[in-house]
């Protein structure tokens, strides 16, 4: 998944959880959002933060209002913007986070990136203390404050790393690792730089190799140059590199798939009966003896709609193997999920979540849950991989064995 694919998905279930809290929305910030012309629009966000501090929409419209920024690059905005907030008693982390990615990769205000992102990450570290919503089990929460405090730190480590503060961008980096639930490979390539700027090419070499795993192709310049860099300085020369390369992915392909079959979870699966799209009631039991594949997805999910068809795809072998997919829609306003369905052709179960998602301690989407013969979760995968179905029958040949 490309970078700004994955942003946008963490963005949006931030803001996803800000619209939830909020109450009826201030017409300046309406008027905003459905302008058009771009100067204008920012106009009235700037009337209504202006007018509207206290409003309870405030969140919601400064998360939207930093995006249209750095989309548009309006820099000084942004700057002016992240001046503003800082001001605020705990300012709105997704917010700031979003202010100083731009910032860093544009090479702007590097100094006002890493405070606003340093605000960010202190405004999630005291988010970890928040009462657990009832929608969300105690552990799928605190994994959700997790996964978002380790992008907040990567963003900082990032701005650290544009400004020249290798060390101390390499210790964020690292404590970013233990907190994500699955392989990043922009955080594998953060890590390169910083310790090739630190002067150290064989750990440099390491996580740039992961980086290439990770991503999936070879298409991707900057990992391409990390890669070059790293080797060169470990070999003092450019000779075999395309050779060391291949034979590298293919030990961290063969490691990492047998890491995902060894590690099974093998606890019970909690029951449900939840109505399908065409308006059954489907029971887990419905399916007992047989491998089961739980999607939770949502229409506004991006990588969701990545992972869809390929899943979609796959099932048309998997229904032949007796293996059972069942797709999950997490969507609050059901009546967008049959027109996607449709119009992709897809046909497999969709089913609409209740509290689902909650006894299965769903933190973030996609997430896929493996169920064995015996009703036992085996496997959990969170986040969307290109390789997923490759992995998915791996561990399908594992349970069957």
């Amino acid at each position: 998944m490309s970078s700004k694919k994955l942003i946008f998905s963490l963005t949006v279930l931030c803001l996803i959880y800000v619209l939830t809290a909020a109450g009826e929305v201030h017409p300046l910030y309406k008027a905003a959002q459905s302008e058009e012309d771009v100067n204008k629009s920012v106009e009235l966000y700037w009337q209504f933060f202006n007018e509207a501090k206290g409003d309870s929409s405030f969140a919601a419209a400064a998360y939207d209002f930093s995006r249209l920024l750095a989309k548009n690059e309006r820099l000084e905005d942004l700057v002016k913007f992240g001046d503003m907030l800082i001001e605020v008693e705990s300012p709105p982390a997704s917010t700031m986070n979003t202010i100083s990615w731009a910032l860093a990769v544009t090479d702007t205000a590097l100094e006002k990136s890493i405070d606003f992102s340093r605000s960010a990450v202190e405004t999630q570290r005291s988010n970890l203390a928040l009462p657990v919503p009832a929608d969300k089990s105690e552990k799928a929460w605190k994994d959700r404050q997790n996964y978002r405090l380790g992008y907040y730190l990567d963003t900082h480590g990032f701005a650290l790393l544009k400004k020249g503060n290798a060390e101390e961008a390499l210790r964020t980096f690292k404590e970013v690792e233990g907190l994500m639930p699955e392989p990043d490979y922009e955080l594998f390539t953060h890590i390169a730089e910083a310790y090739l700027d630190i002067g150290k090419p064989s750990p440099a070499l390491k996580y740039a190799l992961k980086a290439r795993y990770f991503v999936g192709s070879d298409e991707n310049e900057e990992i391409n140059r990390l890669l070059k860099e790293a080797y060169v300085a470990n070999t003092s020369s450019g000779d075999g590199f395309k050779a060391y390369v291949s034979n590298q992915l293919d030990e961290l392909r063969a490691e990492e798939f047998e890491r995902l079959v060894s590690q099974r979870i093998n606890i019970p699966a909690k029951q449900f009966e939840l109505e399908s799209l065409s308006g059954k009631k489907v029971k887990l039991t419905d399916y007992s003896g047989q491998i089961v594949l739980i999607d939770f997805w949502a229409t506004w999910c991006p990588p969701c709609l990545e992972e869809l068809p390929l899943l979609q795809e796959a099932n048309k072998k998997w229904e032949k193997e007796g293996i059972t997919l069942l797709a999950v829609s997490t969507d609050k306003d059901r009546s967008k999920v049959a027109p996607l369905i449709e119009e992709n052709g897809y046909t497999f179960t969709v089913l609409f979540n209740e509290d689902t998602s909650k006894d299965y301690d769903v933190s973030v989407i996609p997430t896929l849950v493996v169920i064995g013969e015996n009703g036992k979760i085996q496997y959990r995968h969170i986040g969307f991989r290109p390789d997923i179905v490759e992995i998915l029958d791996m561990q399908f040949d594992a349970l069957r064995e």
